[in-house]
């Protein structure tokens, strides 16, 4: 059974294209809550309480800013009644000199205003994506196996990315637009209470129709997010060596481009819809922007006439107007912008509320004091039984209904130095029991001991420095030699790496290489054979130096020389250290201190090689079929 870690859900994801039938779930709700949800908005502005400082910083420029918009209105009021109309030129020129000024001045503070607000976005952009990932370090691979990498991309990068909008545009926009309105009718009210009033009497033309729309453009938002994960998955399912390579050997390549050009429609058919929802909203509002002067015109002239009030005075409303209407209008779809980001925040939210299923212990060990000792005590296992649920439903206790058993009260003892081979059928459980050694899993009764230290009373960072994992399948990155080794040990020396690489197999390889250890490997190593991407990790774990080695043998046919190799490289590995290998290989299982068979989740006999064959039918047959070949060509 290979460590590809396909029981730990990988089923639950749902098919390709699409999350899994929680995040499909998710999203419909996201859509169904078309309200002002104040719990997310409370929680989202909390990001930006480490930045009040620059806020408060901000929120001064706008009230500098929204003051210097007003105050040309009330110069041209002086201009006309105090300058031109009493025949008085150097006021008109001191006036017009203050008026560009102003101008000037306000423009400054615009372009201050736009630095400081993108600096406070990036900084909280930063800050979501970085909690997001580094909360998803602390999950365990049974949630990646049943998420979809491209979904989880996008949540840090589309998402968060969308938040920068919000702020610079939602946040600041509402401060300024507010700060604006209320500076704008001071000034009026100075002036004119009549023509003010009149002015304010178009007002709710501006905010009534806006609820509408602020829920169609929500549930717009929630579904070009999804598209967008939906398309971030495909392309690094399709785009990656494995998928290309799958794409093209069934010749899929026009059916992977039907689906992307159905995906990048959808997306763009969404995008302009949410473009024009409102533009009736906005028609309205750009009619009662014109009524509103006319009606200032009309009345104001009336009041000219009548000696009542100076020309200036309705010239300046004229341009206050602008000041008013358009803020207000601003506000109108400052509402609409609220009402969409809230699904943003909610699907970042989601991921930053889901709790580890396995949390750290209080203990560090010592690691010149591990000797090395495993003790797998009475343990069950059960993966979750529903679809995209929740693993700690896999922690809750067993009934006629209850989650199916994968582990069943197992018992295993490995002294220190000991190798202990795990043998038996497919879906035994062999997987699943090497999972919860390093706590990629935690059993649902029962304790894994670590030198007599139950290993959930450690740090998952101490418990895990002590242990060197080779999987069947092992993951390297798109990377030199150098930098995959040194994912082990960051430190590590060229002539540790090539004191490793030697015991391993696999240095001469390495030398043959271009670049030697500076030699990218391709994704996943694929510019490596399989061999040698199997000495390659364990030359990664003998140079980590860890005192317990987890291994899944690979079972991919390999030749005489190549066999020969791993296993001399396997014999530096193991020397000296306690093992757990799930056997493969009959030279492995000859060599071991102890074999345990397990079937159907169940330790069903141990002993030697020699003991078994004579005591279990199981290993027998085992020994028979699934070694059989290797014992032919030995």
């Amino acid at each position: 059974m290979g460590m590809d870690f396909r029981g730990l859900g990988l089923g639950a994801g749902g098919g390709r294209g699409g999350g899994g039938s929680s995040e499909r779930w998710q999203m419909r709700e996201l859509a169904k809550q078309e309200h002002f949800d104040w719990p997310i908005i409370k929680r989202a502005l909390g990001g930006f309480v480490p930045y009040w400082p620059r806020a408060i910083l901000v929120t001064l420029v706008i009230l500098a800013t929204s003051a210097g918009g007003t105050l040309p209105a009330w110069l041209t009021q002086r201009i006309i009644d105090d300058g031109i109309n009493k025949g008085k030129i150097e006021v008109v020129i001191t006036l017009t000199g203050a008026v560009v000024f102003t101008s000037i001045a306000t423009g400054l503070l615009g372009v201050l205003q736009t630095w400081l607000s993108n600096v406070i976005a990036q900084d909280v952009m930063a800050d979501y994506r970085m909690l997001l990932f580094r909360h998803l370090q602390r999950q365990t691979i049974q949630f990646f196996a049943s998420r979809q990498t491209g979904d989880l991309v996008s949540r840090i990068m589309n998402d968060v990315t969308a938040i920068q909008n919000v702020i610079t545009t939602t946040l600041v926009g509402f401060v300024s637009n507010l700060l604006t309105i209320v500076m704008t009718l001071a000034l009026m009210f100075t002036m004119d209470w009549r023509l003010t009033l009149l002015a304010i009497v178009v007002v709710p033309g501006f905010v009534l129709p806006t609820q509408r729309v602020g829920r169609t453009r929500q549930r717009l938002q929630a579904d070009i997010q999804q598209w967008l994960s939906n398309m971030t998955i495909q392309l690094s399912e399709t785009l990656g060596v494995s998928g290309s390579m799958l794409i093209r050997i069934f010749n899929r390549q026009k059916t992977e481009e039907k689906r992307f050009e159905e995906a990048t429609y959808k997306l763009r058919d969404l995008q302009v819809r949410q473009t024009l929802v409102g533009r009736w909203l906005f028609m309205w509002l750009g009619m009662f922007s014109s009524i509103g002067p006319a009606l200032l015109w009309g009345y104001g002239g009336w009041l000219v006439i009548h000696h009542q009030i100076g020309l200036g005075v309705i010239v300046a409303f004229t341009t206050l107007l602008g000041r008013l209407y358009g803020p207000i209008s601003q506000l109108a779809q400052l509402h609409v912008s609220i009402l969409s980001s809230i699904a943003l925040f909610r699907r970042i939210f989601a991921i930053l509320d889901l709790k580890p299923d396995v949390e750290d212990g209080p203990d560090v060990l010592t690691a010149e004091k591990v000797a090395g000792a495993i003790e797998i005590r009475n343990v069950s296992f059960a993966y979750p039984s529903k679809e995209g649920s929740d693993s700690s439903q896999s922690r809750q206790a067993v009934g006629p209904k209850g989650p199916r058993l994968v582990l069943r009260d197992i018992s295993i003892t490995v002294e220190p130095g000991q190798t202990v081979a795990l043998v038996g059928p497919s879906g035994a459980g062999k997987t699943t029991l090497m999972n919860l050694v390093p706590r990629f899993l935690d059993p649902l009764s029962g304790s894994v001991l670590l030198d007599h230290h139950d290993i959930r009373s450690l740090t998952q960072e101490s418990l895990r420095s002590q242990m060197g994992l080779v999987p069947q399948d092992s993951f390297f990155f798109h990377d030199t030699v150098a930098n995959n080794l040194r994912v082990a040990k960051e430190d590590a020396t060229p002539a540790e790496m090539e004191e490793a690489c030697r015991a391993a197999q696999i240095h001469d390889t390495i030398a043959l290489l271009p670049q030697g250890y500076e030699t990218v490997v391709g994704e996943r190593g694929y510019r490596l054979s399989g061999g040698e991407r199997q000495r390659l990790a364990i030359a990664r774990v003998l140079l980590q130096g860890p005192r317990v080695v987890l291994l899944d043998e690979a079972t991919s046919a390999l030749d005489t020389v190549v066999e020969r190799r791993i296993q001399e490289a396997l014999f530096a590995l193991l020397k000296g250290r306690t093992a757990i290998v799930i056997a493969h290989r009959l030279s492995t299982v000859l060599s071991a201190d102890k074999i345990v068979v397990i079937e159907g989740g169940r330790v069903v006999a141990e002993g030697t090689h020699h003991q078994l064959l004579a005591a279990s039918p199981l290993y027998h047959m085992l020994y028979e079929t699934q070694f059989g070949a290797t014992r032919a060509s030995g």
